[in-house]
């Protein structure tokens, strides 16, 4: 653990002359530990890194991403929130004109350490499941080591308040709103959680604005400076959505009592899934749930929560969509998701069914 620390320290100490580049997830993990590193990066360097996304839901380097990081001149490239070794291809093309740091939480697939990378996931520091400890605590923590960020613990904290980690973090995201929300009221909302849902609105209603809140973030100094008017416009559309599917949920899941399955279809106007699946595994915790969302394209995309850890929904989906084409699944022990080719649903949910087991 020390030996990754210390060749942290060494790669961001000996690169602070190239063209740095910060490539982040868009949820709110991604982009608070996207703002982290940035952030970090220019009290380390004296300047801000580039900062780029990809779409929303692509948690892989497309090849798209290394002719534009090739176009922009970036020498060494910072990943954070992106299980970039689950699809290595892109890496090793981007590895030809750039160094490469990898800061995740999402399972392992594939040791990328080279000589022009270093891969540092969460399992790595602690040993535990990488869900446990979001990118935004990691990369907030790592860097700490090299600069001070004890003003920037509010943006930790929206990411670990997105990503469900509150209660392995409760001591620190409690002390963050005793310091930003300190008369906040037990049954109402706080603002790390209104935050959350203002990024999950933007990244579901209208991607295009997320740089416009990335930037927003950067000059921040509080979280409440980011419920601008102009960013909470989406806010509404998309609770009224999640309200829809809420109430048709109650009515059409699927439930197999034997299996602790509940599986349910929706065909909604925005790509909703990942939001609504959120709240809905909050209800049932010991259920493995499961939300096939068809949106638009040849693909059908789904995900799956199960908050009690006693089933591993990463390698359930994986093992569900095993053999299809053009597919995959992938994420952590309680949150995974992935998309197939929509004519092999029946299939997938008949492989889904048979593989399934009560929790352990």
């Amino acid at each position: 653990m020390n030996t990754l620390k210390e060749k942290f320290k060494q790669l961001i100490l000996k690169n602070q002359n190239k063209n740095i580049g910060v490539l982040h997830h868009t949820d709110s993990d991604g982009i608070c530990a996207g703002v982290i590193t940035a952030k970090a990066l220019e009290r380390i360097n004296g300047k801000l890194p580039m900062l780029f996304h990809q779409n929303p839901g692509q948690i892989t380097l497309q090849e798209k991403t290394v002719e534009k990081l090739k176009r922009k001149k970036i020498d060494f490239l910072i990943s954070v929130d992106l299980s970039l070794d689950q699809n290595p291809e892109p890496v090793f093309e981007l590895e030809e004109f750039s160094e490469i740091l990898i800061l995740d939480h999402h399972k392992k697939y594939n040791n990328l350490n080279s000589k022009k990378t270093l891969m540092i996931k969460s399992e790595d520091l602690t040993g535990e499941e990488g869900s446990k400890y979001p990118a935004s605590k990691l990369c907030f923590d790592l860097f700490s080591d090299l600069t001070e960020l004890n003003d920037l613990d509010w943006v930790a904290a929206i990411g670990l308040t997105g990503d469900n980690a509150y209660s392995e973090w409760k001591d620190f995201v409690d002390s963050v709103l005793d310091k930003y929300d300190p008369n906040r009221k037990r049954l109402e909302k706080n603002i790390l959680v209104k935050v959350t849902e203002l990024i999950d609105s933007i990244e579901v209603i209208d991607s295009h604005k997320i740089t416009d809140l990335v930037n927003v973030f950067l000059t921040a100094k509080k979280p409440q400076n980011l419920m601008k008017q102009d960013l909470l416009n989406d806010l509404e559309e998309l609770e009224n959505e999640l309200n829809k599917w809420i109430e048709l949920f109650k009515e059409n899941k699927e439930v197999f009592p034997e299996k602790e399955l509940v599986y349910f279809e929706i065909k909604p106007e925005h790509s909703i899934k990942s939001v609504l699946i959120n709240r809905l595994s909050e209800t049932i915790p010991n259920k493995t749930l499961v939300i096939v969302q068809d949106f638009e394209g040849e693909h059908v995309y789904f995900s799956a929560r199960r908050q009690d850890f006693k089933v591993k929904v990463n390698d359930l989906l994986e093992k569900c969509v095993k053999g299809f084409p053009d597919s995959g699944a992938g994420g952590h022990i309680p949150a995974a998701a992935g998309k197939i080719p929509r004519e092999y649903l029946k299939e997938f949910k008949k492989k889904l069914i048979e593989n399934c087991e009560k929790g352990k």
